[in-house]
C-alpha cells in the first residue's frame, strides 16, 4: 500500500508524512523499540517507541534504519519534526512520518497493521468488482458470480444485499431482508465455528433451505461480519471462490471506514459533552438530547490512586452493552467521575435503569471493581443537563460519606439526601453560616485524638437514638451517653436545642468524612 494512502486512511489529525515520497511501498508494520538497528522486514512503517527527537544518535540510527530498510520512520512530535531529524531524513532518503502524541503507540499500530491486511493484493479484484458503498459492492458480487448476496456485521445485522432482479430467494432470505436481521431459525447455521474459524469461502448447506457460499469478513485477526451469496442449487455455483476473497477484503476496507467515521462521532460528541457539563456554550448545540445523564464513581472504600483507569475500562464495557441493549452513549470524564448521557431511546430497548442495573453487574463480575452508578431524571435541554451533573455530583458524595454499597442508584430516591448535601456546600462555601462549635469538635479530635465529631455525627444523624449510633459505631451504649455529655461540657452546646442539633450536624457534616486529614471548615 502507498505510505500516502496508509496515511490518508489514518486520517490527517493522527499521522502526517514530514519527508519522503507518499508513494513509497509500505507492506508492514513494525515496533522499533528506543530507535534501536533490530533487524527488521523490508518496506515497513517503523514506530520509534520511546524515541526522543532531540537525542541526535538515536535519531540518526532510526533514519538509517528506515533508509537502509526502503521503509518509513514514524516518530511522535506535538510541534512538527524539529529541522535537524527532517535535515537527517533528506540526507538519507528516508521518510519520516509525525504522529499525534496523544495516540497510543498500540492504536497506530492496530489501525495501520489492519488496513494493510485488508488492503487486496493489485490484480486481485476483477475488473468488474466495484463498489462505491456496500450495496454496491453486494450487487458488483452478485452479477459477477449469480447469487444474491447479503452482507451481516457479527451482531449478525444485514449492512447490506444485492437487489438485481431475477435473484434466487427463499424464507431465510426474505425475512432477513424484511427485518435487516439474519432470521433467529438461520442463526445456527450463521455461526458454526466451520465458518468463523475458516478463512476460505464455506459451501453451506441447509434442508429445505438454498446452498450458500460465504465467507467471513477480517482485518488482520478481527472479523468484522461476514459475506453470503445464496445460489439456485449448487449446480449454480460456478468458480467464484476469488471472487467472494476478494469482495470480503473490499466489504472489511468499507466496515473500518464506517467504524472509522463513528469513532469520529463519537469522539465529538464525547468532547461536547465534557465542556457542556462545565459551562454554557456552541457545545450545547451538538448534544445528543433529549436524554438521561448517568455518573459512574468508585465507593468510598474503592477510590484509587488509579481510578482513572478503572472508569476507562467501564467506558469500553458500557459502549459495547449500551449500544447492544439500544442505546447510544456520550462521556465524559471528569476527575474521578464518569458522566455518560444516554439519548432517548426508540420503542422497545431497555430502561435506563434496567441498563444501570446491568452494566453494574457486568463491572463487578469483569472488571472486579465496585462503582456507584447514579441515573437521573430525562432531560431534554442543556440547563437541565448542568442542572442533572449537580444532582449526580450530590449524590455520589452522599453515598460516598455513607459508605454505600456499589450498585445502581436513582437521583428520585435520593432527594433528601441531595438538599442536604447542597446545604454542606453552602456552610463550606460561607463562614457566616458556621457557629464555630464544628471548627473545635473537630480541632479537639485533631489535639487530643478523640472520636467526639463521629459520634456527635452519628447520633445527630440517627434522630438521637443511642442505640442505634451504638450499633453504627461498634460502641456500647454507655459509652455513647458519655460522650454526647463531655461533648455538651466541652463546647458549650445543648442536644434540647434544635437550633444547636441543626447546626453542629450541618458544620460536622460539611467536613471532610476524615477530618483528620486536613483542615476543618
Amino acid at each position: 500500500m502507498a505510505l500516502g494512502d496508509l496515511l490518508a486512511a489514518l486520517r490527517p489529525e493522527l499521522v502526517r508524512l514530514a519527508t519522503g515520497d507518499p508513494r513509497l511501498p509500505v507492506s508492514g508494520v513494525e515496533l522499533l523499540d528506543g530507535g534501536a538497528p533490530e533487524p527488521v522486514a523490508p518496506r515497513c512503517l517503523l514506530l520509534a517507541l520511546g524515541l526522543d527527537a532531540s537525542s541526535a544518535d538515536g535519531v540518526a540510527r532510526a533514519v538509517r534504519l528506515a533508509a537502509d530498510t526502503g521503509g518509513a520512520l514514524a516518530v511522535k512530535c506535538a510541534g512538527g519534526l524539529p529541522r535537524g531529524v527532517a535535515e537527517q531524513a533528506r540526507a538519507a532518503g528516508a521518510a519520516v512520518v509525525t504522529v499525534n502524541p496523544d495516540i497510543p503507540w498500540s492504536r497506530l499500530y492496530g489501525l495501520a497493521s489492519t488496513l494493510l491486511a485488508t488492503r487486496p493484493a493489485a490484480g486481485d479484484a476483477p475488473h468488474d468488482l466495484a463498489g462505491g458503498d456496500l450495496f454496491s459492492l453486494a450487487n458488483s458480487v452478485a452479477a459477477i458470480c449469480g447469487g444474491a448476496v447479503a452482507i451481516m456485521d457479527t451482531e449478525q445485522t444485514i449492512v447490506a444485499y444485492s437487489n438485481l432482479p431475477g435473484q434466487p430467494i427463499d424464507e431465510t432470505r426474505r425475512v432477513g431482508i424484511l427485518s435487516r436481521r439474519v432470521p433467529e431459525h438461520a442463526l445456527p447455521h450463521h455461526l458454526t465455528d466451520e465458518l468463523w474459524r475458516s478463512d476460505s469461502v464455506r459451501l453451506i448447506r441447509r434442508d429445505g433451505y438454498l446452498p450458500r457460499l460465504a465467507v467471513v469478513i477480517r482485518a488482520g485477526d478481527t472479523a468484522l461480519g461476514s459475506l453470503w451469496a445464496v445460489f439456485p442449487d449448487e449446480d449454480a455455483i460456478g468458480d467464484c471462490e476469488a471472487v467472494l476473497a476478494t469482495a470480503a477484503k473490499l466489504a472489511a476496507l468499507h466496515m473500518l471506514t464506517a467504524r472509522r467515521h463513528l469513532d469520529a462521532d463519537q469522539q465529538a460528541r464525547n468532547a461536547a459533552l465534557h465542556e457542556a457539563l462545565h459551562r454554557p456554550g456552541p457545545a450545547d448545540q451538538a448534544l445528543p438530547l433529549p436524554g438521561s445523564l448517568l455518573c459512574l464513581a468508585e465507593t468510598a472504600a474503592g477510590r484509587r490512586t488509579d481510578h482513572h483507569a478503572s472508569l476507562l475500562r467501564a467506558i469500553g464495557l458500557l459502549e459495547l452493552d449500551a449500544r447492544s441493549l439500544g442505546h447510544e452513549p456520550t462521556f465524559g470524564l471528569v476527575n474521578d467521575r464518569l458522566y455518560v448521557l444516554l439519548a432517548a431511546a426508540p420503542r422497545g430497548s431497555v430502561t435506563v435503569s434496567a441498563l444501570a442495573d446491568h452494566i453494574h453487574r457486568r463491572a463487578t463480575r469483569l472488571l472486579h471493581t465496585g462503582l456507584l452508578i447514579v441515573r437521573g431524571d430525562p432531560v431534554a435541554d442543556p440547563d437541565a443537563l448542568r442542572r442533572a451533573r449537580d444532582d449526580l455530583d450530590c449524590a455520589v458524595a452522599h453515598l460516598r460519606d455513607a459508605g454505600a454499597r456499589p450498585g445502581s442508584y436513582a437521583t428520585r430516591d435520593l432527594r433528601g439526601e441531595i438538599v442536604r448535601q447542597r446545604l454542606f456546600q453552602a456552610v463550606r462555601a460561607d463562614p457566616r453560616l458556621r457557629t464555630g462549635i464544628g471548627r473545635a469538635v473537630t480541632a479537639h479530635d485533631l489535639a487530643h485524638g478523640t472520636a467526639y465529631r463521629a459520634t456527635l455525627l452519628s447520633y445527630l444523624r440517627n434522630f438521637g437514638d443511642v442505640r442505634a449510633a451504638s450499633r453504627e459505631l461498634t460502641l456500647h451504649e454507655n459509652t455513647v451517653r458519655k460522650r454526647i455529655r463531655r461533648a455538651q461540657e466541652l463546647f458549650g452546646f445543648t442536644m434540647r436545642n434544635p437550633t444547636h442539633r441543626l447546626l453542629l450536624e450541618l458544620e460536622l457534616g460539611a467536613q471532610a468524612p476524615d477530618a483528620a486529614s486536613g483542615e476543618p471548615p
